[in-house]
């Protein structure tokens, strides 16, 4: 399996999955590019969600997570922050998925939020938790799939 090929079905079954967490996730165009001194990353995913009224990038990663992820991070999200969120919206929320061997995990990334915005929304809604197991099953989706086009296309 070529990985860009892997990536990009995983990330579509990601935005399909996401969705169906909650109908408040609004998707804005994929890969939104960041390049801060010289480095150029994408971000893979970006939704809006309305209730929480904030936005969430999202990068999907092959490999362990490293300290220059979070902080690649966190400067998308001062850059959202400064350029792209209207005066009534929270900090946005950075979510790094990372894929590593048969194992997949989320590092949520996020600038200083008010008490209040923490307690009002990620105890009702649990999304570090929920975004994994939707990451777990668009990995293996994803993997299912490459290898059944495979198959196809041998046949």
């Amino acid at each position: 399996m070529i990985e860009n090929d892997l990536k990009t079905a995983i990330l579509t079954e990601l935005e399909l999955s996401l969705q169906e967490i909650s109908p408040d996730f609004m998707i804005i165009p994929r890969q939104i590019g960041f390049s801060i001194d010289n480095e150029h990353r994408v971000v893979d995913l970006l939704f809006y969600h309305r209730k929480m009224q904030c936005m969430m990038p999202f990068y999907l990663k092959f490999g362990a997570l490293q300290n220059d992820d979070i902080e690649w991070m966190q400067l998308n999200l001062r850059t959202l922050l400064k350029y792209k969120i209207r005066q009534r919206d929270e900090k946005p929320i950075g979510f790094i998925l990372c894929v590593q061997d048969n194992e997949e995990y989320v590092e949520l990334v996020q600038l200083e939020q008010s008490k209040e915005f923490i307690s009002k929304n990620f105890i009702k809604f649990p999304l570090k938790k929920k975004f994994k197991s939707k990451l777990h099953d668009a990995v293996h989706q994803a993997r299912k799939q490459l290898v059944h086009g495979e198959v196809n296309g041998r046949t």
